[in-house]
């Protein structure tokens, strides 16, 4: 969590009430707006989650749709640094009728009495919208290679050298030794 972030508790379930739609004919739409401050779908730090979704009844559940906005917490690949990564995902699943089974492909089904969370569903396409390396900049510089330390905040203490990779260390010793010639 960033500095002087609340935090919603982990856990939490973005429930919606499709009762209207369960018993509804075929095409029946309901919108619905979210706009929600800090929350944590299991281990998905959410500065906060706004958008809309449209459900559609179809014949065989109830499809959700739309398009959200989020930003995530994480680290830096390049300097380590806490930040929070911006993602827009387009949420596009079935969510099953009451009593049918769970399976990879539906993770959400609406209960009995109409309700359904769809956090699965939300964390799905957030991962799948997430970079795989987020920078938190593309003016990183990241660490330095020598001394570990951020160069983006003046911390190397390298005073200018370069950093020499160690399997090339070995030549080094090349010049200092005196050659023979052949």
């Amino acid at each position: 969590m960033l500095a002087g972030q609340r935090r919603v508790p982990s856990g939490i379930m973005i429930k919606i009430d499709l009762s209207p739609l369960v018993h509804a004919k075929n095409g029946a739409r309901q919108v619905v707006d979210l706009n929600l401050d800090a929350i944590t779908i299991e281990q998905l730090e959410l500065n906060y989650l706004q958008g809309r979704l449209r459900f559609t009844r179809t014949d065989t559940g109830i499809l959700v749709e739309g398009i959200l906005d989020t930003e995530i917490a994480t680290e830096c690949t390049r300097c380590l640094t806490s930040f929070y990564e911006p993602v827009t995902f387009e949420p596009d699943n079935v969510i099953s009728f009451p009593g049918a089974p769970l399976t990879l492909e539906r993770p959400v089904r609406v209960t009995d009495n109409g309700w359904a969370d769809i956090s699965p569903v939300i964390r799905e396409y957030i991962w799948m919208a997430f970079p795989s390396n987020p920078i938190c900049s593309p003016r990183c510089q990241g660490i330095c290679a020598k001394c570990g330390g951020n160069i983006n905040l003046g911390e190397c203490t390298c005073e200018g050298t370069e950093p020499i990779d160690p399997r090339w260390e070995v030549l080094r010793t090349l010049l200092d030794e005196p050659g023979e010639s052949t």
